[in-house]
């Protein structure tokens, strides 16, 4: 009787001292995003619409979005917004068209996409108003903390993995205007970037 009564103690007490280490393995949930890289799609394309961003390593653990975009007409609800994500594959390679998004009023959806993210670009590239259009220009990044390109309206869970996105600005004909990739890596919020 004595030895059942220390055993329940002692498995009380350790119960009760231990720490939550449920880390489920499962295909998708909430993540973190770990940004690798941003680049035009096409590195000689003229566009109306030329996105020169980049990562730049500010600290051994503080990175900035820096760089300049040039819009040659004004960008309004006139353009469609297309996202197109591409997977990596499990033998490697990019398979295409792993998510879409495809829509009309493309200032307007990107400014609602991205929530309060929109703002904060918004005022660090120096654009006077943070409305619909945004005016002609050559527009200088002050440095982004790559932080807070977390502070969006995507969904919050998603199947984890390496992901490229390619951003397209198309016009009625669907001539594109604008063209930018960013690889990202979607990982469980515990576990540490490779």
């Amino acid at each position: 009787m004595i030895i059942i009564k220390v055993f329940l103690l002692i498995g009380t007490f350790s119960l009760s001292q231990s720490k939550n280490r449920f880390m489920p393995n499962l295909p998708f949930g909430e993540y973190r995003v770990v940004f690798e890289k941003m680049y035009p799609c096409e590195p000689n394309g003229n566009h109306p619409f030329q996105f020169n961003i980049y990562f730049d390593k500010k600290t051994f653990n503080e990175t900035e979005v820096k760089g300049n975009v040039t819009v040659m007409r004004p960008f309004d609800d006139n353009f469609t917004f297309d996202l197109n994500w591409s997977s990596w594959g499990s033998t490697g390679g990019w398979i295409p068209n792993s998510n879409i998004y495809i829509t009309k009023k493309a200032c307007s959806t990107l400014k609602n996409l991205n929530g309060n993210l929109w703002f904060l670009a918004i005022k660090a590239l120096n654009i006077k108003s943070p409305n619909c259009p945004i005016p002609v220009g050559t527009y200088v990044s002050s440095g982004l903390d790559l932080k807070i390109l977390e502070n969006h309206n995507f969904p919050k869970i998603y199947f984890y993995g390496k992901y490229k996105m390619i951003f397209k600005v198309k016009n009625e004909e669907n001539k594109i205007y604008g063209c930018e990739c960013l690889e990202i890596q979607l990982i469980r919020p515990w576990e540490t970037p490779i």
